[in-house]
């Protein structure tokens, strides 16, 4: 027997209705309570996430006396789109950050990939990102402060050390030009040997402080889901950084009679990936600092 697909307008209407009542359990409060149409429903939910998160940009404009600039709608229309689909209070939040810099005359952020990467992360992404980033900017903020001290003491030890270094090889040159080498000859070499020592221990340790302000914040795998990596990776808010390892394969030295040097031949060195570390990438600390409020 043939079936035959049911169009009459009473088919439909009954699924219309059907589809309607089952969305209006989602949606709180009941359409039927409120005596609006779906549509309606809808619109007016989303206007208030809208009005609720340009009041608290405007609280936040008023608080840090912040001047308002105008935007291009092609930024502010998406922007005011996504926020009507928010209702997570933390992320309005964010949101009404976002906005507040992006119209503050004092900054240049005016990014238009920024709103659509706030739409497309969940809060439980955007708050590990976020905790990532104020680790990495709380340690940077700590080894600097420690640069600057050492910087401050460096140049009065380094003058003071490069004065001596000088008095000694001075003192060892007259002692050379004479052919006269007395007894503090070989302990002036031996302090020139320390100092020397010392300004390089100087150099090294500015180097050391400089490499860890470079140096990114991992994000723990742990606290951190497969899907999740997946989404951050599309989005470019983080990014992988290959963990390398290398090691030789066994090989005998052979003894070679004939040579007075013994001969390592066929050497393998095998270089292996294992998992990835995670980091955040610059456009992620970037979005990341335009969603937070600014500092004073």
């Amino acid at each position: 027997m043939e079936n035959k697909l049911d169009i009459t307008s009473t088919a439909v209407e009954k699924g219309i209705d059907l589809a309607k009542d089952f969305l209006g359990k989602l949606i709180l409060p009941s359409i039927e309570e409120t005596g609006l149409l779906l549509q309606d429903k809808v619109t007016l939910w989303r206007f208030n996430n809208q009005v609720k998160m340009l009041n608290k940009a405007q609280a936040i404009c008023e608080k840090n006396n912040i001047k308002p600039k105008t935007i291009s709608l092609k930024l502010l229309c998406p922007l005011l789109d996504y926020t009507g689909l928010e209702e997570n209070e933390i992320l309005q939040d964010k949101w009404a950050n976002l906005l507040t810099n992006m119209i503050d005359s004092e900054q240049n952020i005016e990014n238009h990939v920024f709103p659509y990467l706030l739409s497309q992360i969940s809060l439980d992404e955007f708050v590990l990102i976020e905790s990532v980033c104020n680790k990495e900017n709380k340690r940077v903020e700590s080894i600097k402060k420690e640069l600057a001290e050492f910087l401050d003491s460096k140049s009065a030890l380094e003058e003071e050390l490069k004065t001596q270094l000088e008095r000694y090889v001075a003192e060892n040159k007259v002692e050379k030009e004479n052919m006269v080498k007395s007894a503090l000859f070989t302990e002036r070499q031996r302090k020139i040997w320390e100092i020397d020592s010392k300004l390089r221990d100087l150099a090294a340790q500015e180097k050391t402080l400089r490499s860890k302000i470079e140096q990114n914040e991992y994000i723990p795998t742990s606290e951190i889901k497969g899907y999740e990596v997946s989404n951050l990776l599309r989005l470019g808010i983080i990014k992988n950084i290959p963990r390398p390892y290398a090691y030789v394969e066994k090989n005998l030295i052979k003894n070679n009679p004939d040579s007075e040097y013994l001969e390592l031949r066929d050497l393998e060195i095998t270089v292996e990936s294992e998992e990835d570390d995670l980091i955040v990438s610059q456009l992620g600390k970037l979005f990341i600092t335009a969603c937070n409020e600014k500092k004073k």
